[in-house]
């Protein structure tokens, strides 16, 4: 079974200008690193604000999701990034049922 995320990535300074001096096509670069993992790139965006691209990716697993973000940080391009599980529409609902099934197992810390 795969996992779908969202991969949220700010850039380190230097790194960004750097790619004023020679663009550079992170989907590309991304797509390729991924694939070495058995994961596949989605998606991806540029943005503006608080991170610079927005990356959909298809992994084998979280581990291989936290060794890409382990990655990103780690050659020193990515200054902070964020991960986002992502569910299909169908998973989301089944959760739902599920949470609703187990509610009385769960108490809040004040109920007892």
């Amino acid at each position: 079974m795969t996992v779908t995320v969202a991969m949220l990535i700010k850039y380190e300074n230097e790194r960004k200008a750097e790619m004023l001096d020679q663009a550079s096509d992170r989907a590309e670069v991304s797509r390729n690193a991924v694939a070495a993992m058995g994961g596949r790139l989605l998606h991806a965006f540029g943005t503006c604000g608080e991170y610079d691209m927005l990356f959909i990716y298809e992994m084998p697993d979280m581990a291989t999701v936290a060794a890409n973000m382990h990655l990103a940080e780690a050659t020193g391009m990515a200054r902070y990034h964020k991960v986002i599980p992502l569910f299909s529409n169908e998973d989301f609902v089944a959760s739902q049922v599920k949470a609703g099934e187990l509610r009385d197992s769960y108490k809040a810390v004040a109920q007892s």
